[in-house]
């Protein structure tokens, strides 16, 4: 998913049924929610980046069943008919209203067995490269499970530390320097790269693992984004190149890493290992394919070799950084550790979405998304003020309402719309409360 305009987003299979509801209002005199013109001519757009690949990259090609939905109205515009005939035919668009039990995101989705690629309209971005790799990104996702590289996508939470962030820095300029260069210059950098990601690696047990797997699951998506969606391949390497060396350092790293170490390692890839995307899986490392082109790794120093790097301005910037946001974990520790609270476990279905760039890791206590909505067996909960959350998403947790009576709860930041048959209790912590099922 394409950070920055996707506002960040994981969803879990949903079952989708959609109404004519508001096909009647899409004609009215009231001007549908989105512009349908325009829809046609970003359909034509997205299916004019994939022509364009033609399947090479992937051996299927990007194009598919996609639709446009706005979050406010849930009004949806497709490219396709759905197989039940339920979406209205709007010229060569089909039109309905997706029903509130849906998460809407920016993220692949079932229904009636077939696949889409959903999309929210108000952050389709007007740059024209920007949106173009948005709409190759995503749509990599709907055709990836097929693939067999839906990868396990868990936060990797060392990356939200001084430590884990400057040695990813480190990696990340070493790539940029590895994408500029060629030839001797273009294997150091690399060698450089590797040592630094190993480095880091070894400081942090079990990062590995999830590192690998969400440069898996997000950083080849945003691969494929970039070296289709971009006019060029030239284009790409710059892109990349730059967004590498100008990270943007306020937020958090644990799951935006992805989305800039993928496209360097892909491109630095098709350079030198012909044929790699053919025999990639889901448990792939990409440093160790990229590290399998080089003669044999170089007995050195990481932290000397850090040095060539900026290592030391690093550490300045992130001490700082580090000291702002102790305080801000603070704040979220005694609201939703401490505090009296109210804890929402998984019922069946835990549907979600989140904005990736502003998670805040608390340790093994969790990890607090700002923003955080989801749709479960017990209700639907929209959370603009924090709620923490662990790394397999068995619950949520906000901070305790002041009324818990009726279907409809509102608590500091958040508001609660319960299923039939559910209600809050109290807890075993004082002033807190659960979710229970009568």
């Amino acid at each position: 998913m394409s950070v920055g305009a996707r506002l960040g987003a994981l969803l879990l299979s949903s079952s989708i049924s959609l109404n004519l509801a508001c096909v009647a209002a899409a004609h009215a005199d009231t001007p549908a929610p989105i512009d349908l013109a325009k829809a046609r001519a970003y359909f034509a757009e997205d299916k004019a980046v994939s022509d364009k690949d033609g399947g090479r990259l992937w051996g299927v090609r990007l194009y598919g069943a996609t639709f446009f939905v706005d979050p406010e109205s849930r009004f949806v515009v497709a490219n396709e008919p759905d197989p039940d005939g339920v979406l209205h035919a709007d010229g060569d668009l089909f039109v309905g209203t997706l029903p509130q039990s849906v998460i809407v995101s920016n993220a692949p989705v079932e229904w009636e067995g077939k696949r889409w690629t959903m999309l929210m309209w108000p952050y389709i971005p007007d740059d024209t490269n920007v949106r173009r790799i948005m709409f190759a990104h995503e749509s990599f996702h709907r055709i990836q499970p097929a693939l067999h590289l839906a990868a396990p996508d868990t936060p990797s939470l060392h990356l939200d530390t001084v430590e884990g962030r400057v040695w990813m820095q480190l990696e990340w300029r070493a790539l940029a320097a590895a994408l500029a260069e060629a030839g001797a210059a273009q294997t150091e950098a690399i060698r450089d790269a590797l040592l630094f990601r190993a480095h880091r690696r070894a400081l942090f047990p079990g990062s590995r693992e999830t590192e690998d797997g969400l440069e898996i699951a997000e950083g080849v998506p945003e691969f494929t984004g970039s070296v289709i969606g971009e006019p060029d391949l030239a284009s790409a390497r710059w892109r990349a190149i730059a967004r590498l060396t100008d990270p943007d350092q306020t937020g958090t790293f644990v799951r935006f890493f992805a989305y800039l170490s993928g496209p360097p390692y892909g491109m630095l890839l098709d350079q030198r290992l012909p044929g790699w995307r053919s025999k990639l899986t889901a448990r792939s490392d990409l440093g160790d394919l990229l590290a399998s082109t080089l003669p044999g790794l170089a007995p050195a120093s990481a932290e000397a070799r850090a040095t060539v790097y900026g290592a030391a301005a690093l550490r300045l910037s992130e001490a700082d950084r580090a000291a702002k946001a102790d305080a801000e974990k603070a704040r979220w520790r005694a609201l939703l550790v401490d505090g009296p609270t109210l804890l929402l476990p998984a019922a069946g279905n835990f549907a979600f979405s989140f904005n990736p760039s502003t998670l805040v890791s608390l340790g093994s206590d969790g990890t607090v998304y700002p923003t955080f909505h989801v749709v479960s067996g017990w209700g639907t909960l929209d959370v603009k003020a924090g709620a923490l959350v662990p790394t397999d998403f068995t619950r949520a947790t906000v901070a305790a309402p002041g009324d818990t009576k009726g279907p409809h709860i509102e608590g500091p930041g958040w508001t609660l719309d319960l299923a039939p048959g559910w209600s809050i209790v109290p807890a075993a912590k004082a002033g807190s409360y659960t979710l229970r099922k009568q």
